[in-house]
Parts: structure tokens; sequence; C-alpha cells
């Protein structure tokens, strides 16, 4: 049986997907409602094939084999290539961790980045992030009708930190705000320590981001960062249009 055809299967992958650790089997089977003996079946199969990997204690965590899609997505993703070199050099100027984010409904995902000595994530590719916390997907979120975020909050909407923007009226006001100065700005609202500037890619769902501990994000360094990144951007929405 096809797994791209299997839904019980893809609820797996997906489950094993979003987890940060290992599953046991007793809560994949309290999470996704189905029969024991088929959880079982998905799970042998996936197992064989190297998309999951099983540990003796009954537990499953996502496998290498899940890797092989994902890097083809990224390796023919047109966006990618054409940004890895503007990253680079916008990480040169800046000295910030550079990353490249896309709307994945209800969130958002990094596709691409490049890494800062200083930087206090590490790499970021293929993490999933609440839209409303971060600025990149503020960034986003900004250029999109008014009707369409509402559909994404609805889906949820929760505080990361202490800092996190959960109203939706201010919400809305810091999407106002993101649109009216080409830029979003956000300190902490998602990870404790670090505020990030980013700017939508024109034409795209897209975004890129810079991310930069709180300590070293002034006012001025926003400003400052937000110009480059304006002028990235611009450059790889051009490009994508050719």
């Amino acid at each position: 049986m096809p797994i791209a055809e299997d839904s019980p299967t893809l609820d797996v992958l997906e489950r094993l997907s979003a987890a940060t650790d290992r599953m046991t089997f007793d809560s994949l089977l309290r999470q996704l409602g189905l029969p024991e003996g088929v959880l079982r079946g998905r799970l042998r199969s996936l197992v064989d094939r190297g998309w999951v990997h099983a540990e003796p204690d009954d537990s499953y965590t996502i496998g290498v084999g899940a890797l092989r899609p994902g890097s083809a997505y990224l390796l023919t993703d047109r966006a990618v290539r054409l940004a890895g070199p503007l990253m680079a050099q916008l990480r040169d100027r800046l000295s910030e961790a550079v990353r490249l984010v896309r709307l994945d409904p209800p969130g958002i995902v990094c596709i691409a980045g490049r890494e800062a000595p200083q930087d206090l994530i590490g790499s970021a590719v293929g993490r999933r992030m609440p839209a409303y916390a971060t600025a990149s997907g503020k960034a986003i979120l900004a250029g999109l009708p008014r009707e369409r975020v509402v559909q994404l909050l609805d889906q949820g909407v929760e505080a990361h930190t202490s800092e996190t923007v959960v109203d939706r009226a201010a919400l809305f006001e810091e999407l106002a705000e993101t649109r009216a100065r080409g830029w979003a700005y956000e300190r902490g609202q998602f990870q404790p320590g670090v505020g990030c500037v980013a700017a939508a890619v024109p034409g795209t769902t897209d975004a890129i981001s810079v991310g930069v501990p709180l300590a070293r994000l002034t006012d001025d360094h926003a400003t400052e960062i937000a110009a480059n990144l304006l002028r990235t951007t611009h450059e790889l929405g051009e490009a994508l249009r050719r």
C-alpha cells in the first residue's frame, strides 16, 4: 500500500515529526485513535523502510529515511536555491543568523538557513514555528487578507513566553504596524532572550528573518537589519519573477 495514499500512515508520520522527543506506542495509540493492530502494522512497515526508528522500550522517533523527501524538496525548490547566496551575503554583512521560512498553515517552517558563530538557536531547517509569535510569521501574515489570518488564528494561539502577544486585537495591530513599516520585529515572543527582524519576499508566502540575542538587539540595530533585509527580499523577489 503506497504511503502517500495511506492516511493512517501519514498521521503516524506527522505526529512523530511534530514530537520533540520519542513517543511510546501507548501515547501514539491514544493520540491517533487507531486500532492497536492497525497502528502496529503501520509502525512495522515504516520501521522496515527507515521512515521511523523503533527503540527497545516500544517507543518511536522519526527515522533517517524521512530525510529523503525533505532533502529532495529542498534541492528542487527554486526559492531555496536562489536565496542561498543572498542569505550568505546578508549573514556576512550583519554577522547574524539568517533564515528563509515559508507559510505552512497554520504555522511556518524554516526551509533554509545561514548560521552565525554567535547564534543561540543552531540549525533550524525543518523546524515548525507559530506564525503569530515570530517576526517571519508576522511578516507573512501582514500580507494576507484579514479573513485568511482569522482562519489561521482560529486554529489556536498560545503563549510561548511571557512576551507572546495572544490578544487578537493586539495581534492585528502588530500586523498593521508591520504593513506600514514594511518589516516585522519581535523581542522574545517565541524564544526567551532572542528577538527577530523579518521581511516578506514579494509575491510569495516566504520571509527572510534575522535572529539576534536581545542583549544586542537595540532599536538602531533592528533598523540596520531591516534596511539590509528589505534589499535582500527585493532581490529574491525579482529573481523569482524572472
